[in-house]
């Protein structure tokens, strides 16, 4: 399946029905060129018995038609071309009706070829080739069969035993009366094994295929079933060596009466195909309203039975296809299968030729190309709204990725100003600390003992303020410990009121320093603004996020917040304040920690 343009065309005058396409025009064609052939093919029958002619015509002219039909599809083509050698083969088949020349001869390898076409046409429907070994077994054995019954009947036998007469052309090296009734009762046994091990296989294909699949194969298989079973309870008079023309011909009529079936099948899974695919055109437009990027997505899902379809769009600006999230999403391949065959996906491109979409979608679902094309089309309106709002998505993407890396780079820095401050201004500070105390030691000045000793005291005053400094900008113990024992120290200054609950879990250094400044911005206000008498702060792992908890029987005007939730939505989480409970507020803080 080619990229799928969604075009919302403008209606026009028809001179013909919808559904009488050229398409449509030349299967039909080809259905009368083939009926028309069966009538030459059996004429000398059909001048006396006109019920026969209609229903062969019928069963060749439906064969071709659908095989024509068939064959404009790129999955089904292979179908298509074996059931339009099949409709041929049904009209030679009746050249035994001239019983002369040639045509006796004929006629049974051209009934061994409609049968082997239509049986290996329904085992590769609708995927186009033969998946399974129990299949590709029976299309050996079959061929085997179909092809050396008819060789082995008048290799053995004469003529007259075969319901022809003698101007019959009839190459027969090996004529033996008895050699001719066990070849008979041989070929009579091995058809009706073909037509039960048939049965068999299409049996075993059914709890292979999915729910969409199996809709669609099954009617087929259940009158190819039928055809085979009748084709070998209605062989067995042929298997006789006193069997007459007339009667010959008669077999031949129902079985090509019985074979109708198939074509008239595979017209009933088509139309349902084809309402089907209106169902989820309706489906699809009633699904995506109102439009959003996920009911989309879901909607696709929905209609085309898939729950891992995915759905990414094109963000024209920053010219890359992004999730529902806006994320940038990196695709190896925007058509065709996926690496390692499993999955497929479907490029979607507007009617100017821009692209649009890319669809992925399991891989049963490629026997299913025009219900996707269906569903595609028929949300053609949402997804272009859809792509609208994922490229806002993706902006809005950029501005929190961009905010996320300032978070980090602010956090880095922190760590940089504590070294330095660590490693450089409170070192010096001590050494000068130092340096006037051997001062106020060593002189004998009193005012200068007296200055130097001021002096000191003030300097020890800085470098306490320089360590709060440092242990407020990124506490050691945060660094050397994690969050439990660094909310400890916090929570001293707060007396009892504090009760924790903190996970020993590590995590990465911009998550543990940013939420440690927001829980300690959340005490503050609770304590001193609040005016709360017990808090309760609560912090664990909850599948891929980290969640923390802040409690408190204070009170709060409402908005508050607002403050701490730039810095966590920076890290993609997010921040809720619950008052539902009376008397409790609870603040809530969502981090990914994956």
């Amino acid at each position: 399946m080619g990229k799928v343009v969604v075009v919302i065309p403008a209606p026009r005058k028809r001179w013909s029905p919808p559904w009488f396409g050229a398409e449509a025009k030349r299967a039909l064609g080809v259905g009368v060129i083939v009926a028309a052939l069966a009538t030459g093919c059996g004429w000398p029958y059909w001048q006396a018995h006109p019920v026969a002619m209609a229903v062969t015509l019928a069963g060749c002219g439906g064969f071709a038609v659908v095989g024509a039909l068939l064959a404009t599809g790129r999955r089904t083509r292979t179908t298509g071309r074996l059931f339009l050698v099949a409709s041929i083969a049904w009209a030679l088949n009746w050249l035994a009706s001239w019983n002369a020349g040639i045509g006796p001869v004929l006629s049974g390898y051209a009934q061994a070829g409609f049968y082997l076409a239509i049986g290996v046409g329904v085992l590769v429907y609708p995927s186009g080739r033969l998946e399974h070994r129990a299949d590709r077994a029976w299309a050996v054995l079959a061929a085997v069969i179909l092809a050396s019954g008819p060789t082995a009947l008048w290799v053995t036998s004469e003529p007259e035993w075969a319901a022809f007469s003698s101007r019959a052309i009839w190459p027969a090296p090996f004529v033996d009366r008895e050699l001719f009734r066990d070849v008979l009762w041989l070929y009579g046994v091995l058809y009706v094994v073909l037509a039960v091990t048939f049965v068999v296989v299409l049996l075993l294909r059914l709890p292979r295929m999915g729910r969409l699949r199996r809709a669609l194969v099954l009617p087929v298989s259940l009158a190819m079933g039928l055809v085979g079973v009748s084709a070998a309870l209605t062989q067995r008079p042929l298997m006789e060596d006193s069997i007459g023309l007339d009667e010959l011909l008669r077999v031949y009529t129902i079985q090509g009466a019985v074979g109708i079936v198939v074509p008239l099948a595979l017209l009933a899974s088509g139309l349902r195909v084809r309402i089907a695919e209106l169902a989820v055109a309706g489906r699809m437009l009633r699904l995506t309203a109102p439009v959003s990027v996920r009911r989309v997505r879901d909607a696709l899902r929905e209609v085309l039975h898939d729950p891992t379809l995915e759905l990414w769009f094109w963000a024209p600006t920053e010219r890359v296809y992004v999730d529902p999230e806006g994320r940038p999403v990196a695709l190896t391949g925007r058509d065709g299968p996926c690496p390692g065959g499993a999955r497929w996906r479907e490029e979607v491109r507007t009617a100017a030729g821009e692209p649009l979409a890319v669809v992925e979608l399991g891989g049963s679902l490629r026997d299913h190309a025009s219900r996707v094309e269906a569903a595609l089309v028929a949300g053609g309106r949402a997804l272009e709204t859809a792509q609208l709002q994922a490229t806002v998505q993706a902006n809005l993407e950029q501005v929190r990725a961009a905010y996320e890396r300032l978070v980090r780079a602010e956090s880095r820095e922190r760590e940089r100003l504590v070294r330095d401050l660590h490693d450089g201004a409170q070192q010096r500070l001590l050494a000068l600390g130092a340096m006037l105390a051997t001062l106020a030691a060593v002189t004998g000045d009193p005012e200068v003992k007296e200055r130097a000793h001021r002096c000191r005291e003030e300097l020890l005053a800085a470098l306490a303020e320089l360590r709060s400094l440092v242990r407020e900008v990124r506490p050691a113990l945060l660094a050397q410990d994690g969050l439990g024992p660094a909310l400890e120290v916090v929570t001293e200054r707060f007396g009892g009121r504090v009760r924790l609950d903190v996970t020993a879990r590590r995590f990465a250094l911009e998550i543990e320093s940013t939420l440690f400044a927001v829980l300690c911005e959340a005490l503050s206000y609770a304590v001193e603004r609040a005016r709360a008498r017990q808090v309760s702060v609560r912090v664990r792992v909850v599948q891929r996020s980290l969640v923390a908890e802040v409690s408190d029987d204070g009170t709060r005007p409402d908005g508050d917040g607002a403050d701490i939730s730039g810095r966590i939505r920076a890290l993609r989480g997010h921040v809720e304040i619950d008052g539902s409970v009376p008397g409790t507020t609870t603040v809530r803080v969502v981090l990914p920690c994956e």
